[in-house]
């Protein structure tokens, strides 16, 4: 079917294409653009107020951390200490029956400086003095009664002379020695 207008141009209805200028279009794109931008930084300062938190718990599990390591190695030297004491209790030895055998095998001219348990061993230091120049002997000797002595042979079947050291005061050469005693397994 074909249908005719008679109406002049002027009032004809016709269908007029709107043209929008490509300054529009460009003004549009970079509004576009900008708020891309700003939404990128949005992004990326959040990540960056993370990151900053992840680093804060990151340091207060590190101090933790050093905190437990610090609180296990007492622990362990606690425990050290305990398993000693029970190495020593569970032997059947007395600490008096000890004391007394270290006493009976000191002879004369000898000291005890220091008498410590350590792991699984004990250490005699001490100072020998003699007019007679025969120190080494009388360390000889003080070994000598410990081994011969039940209780402590007993208790360190391996006892030796760890180191000797000699020195002068005034007039005098004083020796300074270590014994190292390892309790029985």
């Amino acid at each position: 079917m074909i249908t005719i207008n008679l109406l002049p141009r002027q009032l004809r209805k016709t269908d007029k294409k709107v043209v929008v200028p490509y300054k529009t279009y460009l003004l549009l794109g970079f509004a576009g653009l900008v708020l891309l931008h700003l939404l990128l930084f949005g992004v990326a300062t959040m990540k960056k107020i993370q990151v900053i938190a992840l680093h804060g718990s990151i340091n207060k599990v590190t101090v933790s951390a050093k905190e437990a390591a610090k609180t296990k190695a007492e622990i362990k030297e606690f425990e050290a200490k305990t398993n000693t004491l029970k190495s020593v209790l569970t032997r059947q030895v007395s600490f008096t029956e000890l004391l007394s055998g270290l006493s009976d095998a000191v002879p004369k001219g000898l000291w005890i400086d220091r008498f410590s348990f350590s792991g699984n061993g004990i250490i005699i230091q001490g100072t020998v003095i003699s007019l007679t120049q025969n120190e080494m002997t009388i360390i000889g000797k003080f070994l000598q009664n410990l081994k011969n002595n039940k209780t402590f042979s007993t208790a360190f079947p391996k006892l030796e002379l760890g180191s000797v050291q000699r020195r002068s005061i005034k007039a005098y050469d004083v020796v300074d020695y270590v014994l190292n005693g390892e309790m029985k397994k």
